[in-house]
């Protein structure tokens, strides 16, 4: 059910197949609070990378457990989007749309 090359819809598919598969809960504040979990994972893992070093060992391991910790943040914001009825790839493009046109300040 995993595709190789997954759109951002493809995420959103499989994760509400998943969903159904392992009878995941659909409970908002749940999950969000998971999401928040997994983000200080993902803050963990850029400290472990910072603090790496030079030392190419560590960095590996390091970016081995970012990209995890990614991947699961990815999971969450798929979920919540599946349960809140949003097209994120839509979402996606629409707010990289009004960001090309924002002027940025301070």
């Amino acid at each position: 059910m995993v595709k190789e090359n997954p759109t951002l819809r493809d995420c959103q598919a499989f994760h509400a197949w998943f969903d159904e598969q392992k009878g995941f809960s659909h409970d908002l504040p749940l999950n969000m609070m998971l999401l928040v979990e997994e983000v200080g994972e993902v803050a963990k893992e850029v400290r472990r990378l910072v603090h790496a070093g030079d030392n190419q060992q560590k960095q590996q391991e390091a970016r081995l457990h970012l990209q995890e910790e990614l991947a699961d943040c990815l999971a969450y914001i798929a979920k919540l989007a599946n349960y809140t009825g949003i097209d994120l790839e839509q979402a996606y493009v629409d707010k990289m749309k009004y960001n090309m046109q924002r002027v940025w300040t301070e």
